[in-house]
């Protein structure tokens, strides 16, 4: 696939309704798909037990997003006046949950895996607007890999993209370079699924007024 142009019309629209938000998250990956959209981004990570608990990989998903954002709203830290975002995010292989490597020899082990096949990302978020109510969304994307050689595969790992990554790649980095295609949304692959987040918040409103 082409490298991402950032931003895109989706990171522009999220960041007209929210042009300011806390991100109740570590991942820089979502913090940059943000900010580049042009938000102003309040990182704040919370300390949260990531266990996957539920009765499909989606719940499960959508569980540790919850965790994340009753840690981070019943946490010291916690801005009353913004809107804030968690998320959680995860890929699914082969009817197996794969979630980010321990060491470069796992990141490796998953990148061969994945080469030359398909795998699902799923990615769970919810959207706090203080005051009114919790969005909470859950998307899929599949993404399909090139077909890569053992010397691709070093060369990957030793860019440290897979580091603190489910699936152990980044598309925002060096991931597009191995990646054939993505079928869905890409920000969902990224770890926030915006469309969604979009399309909920509108509804939302709609609703609401």
């Amino acid at each position: 696939m082409n490298r991402i142009t950032e931003p895109d019309s989706t990171q522009l629209e999220f960041s007209a309704l929210f042009p300011e938000i806390v991100l109740a998250s570590q991942s820089e990956n979502r913090r940059a798909l943000l900010e580049r959209g042009g938000t102003t981004v309040h990182q704040i990570p919370t300390d949260t037990d990531e266990k996957r608990i539920g009765s499909s990989p989606e719940e499960a998903v959508l569980n540790i997003a919850r965790a994340k954002m009753r840690a981070y709203l019943s946490s010291s830290g916690k801005m009353s006046h913004l809107p804030a975002l968690s998320a959680d995010t995860l890929v699914l292989f082969e009817d197996s949950l794969i979630g980010k490597a321990k060491n470069e020899d796992e990141a490796k082990r998953t990148i061969k895996l994945f080469s030359g096949k398909k795998q699902m990302v799923i990615s769970a978020a919810l959207l706090y607007i203080p005051e009114k109510e919790m969005i909470e969304v859950v998307d899929t994307a599949i993404v399909q890999f090139k077909k890569l050689s053992d010397a691709q595969i070093d060369d990957y790992i030793a860019s440290g993209d897979w580091i603190g990554a489910a699936g152990s790649y980044r598309l925002q980095r060096n991931g597009w370079s191995i990646v054939e295609r993505i079928e869905g949304d890409w920000t969902t692959v990224v770890g926030l699924p915006l469309r969604k987040l979009i399309i909920a918040t509108k509804k939302s409103i709609e609703i609401r007024y």
